[in-house]
């Protein structure tokens, strides 16, 4: 049974970009844990930058179990992604959980990511 399953997972869907960004996101959350000095753009705006392209590839190997490894994200999903994850992050949780801060900035960033999934990791 497990045979089955595992033939059906496409694991080229993770490039070695994706692990590369990967790599980069969890140093940055060592880097936060041990509380070491970082310049305050590196602070506040890697994990944005590199949220979309994560949480899509992630997104595109779930489905590409279901639907095939040809599969791709097109356009306008990468473009609901980041409009979903901008909403959600910047306007509607900063609204009502006060953890959260609402920065237009980080949009930008989402965008930026969501291109970098588009263009390089959506193959």
């Amino acid at each position: 049974m497990a045979y089955r399953i595992a033939g059906r997972l496409s694991w080229g869907t993770f490039s070695p970009l994706f692990w590369a960004l990967a790599a980069t996101y969890l140093g940055h959350r060592v880097w936060r844990w041990l509380a070491l000095p970082r310049p305050a753009w590196i602070q506040h705006y890697l994990d944005d930058l590199l949220c979309l392209p994560l949480v899509l590839t992630a997104t595109l190997f779930v489905l590409r179990f279901y639907y095939g490894s040809q599969l791709r994200l097109s356009w306008y999903h990468v473009v609901f992604a980041v409009l979903y994850f901008s909403v959600a992050f910047e306007i509607f949780f900063p609204r009502f959980m006060p953890r959260y801060t609402g920065d237009w900035m980080d949009a930008v960033l989402y965008a930026a990511g969501g291109a970098i999934f588009y263009r390089f990791l959506n193959r």
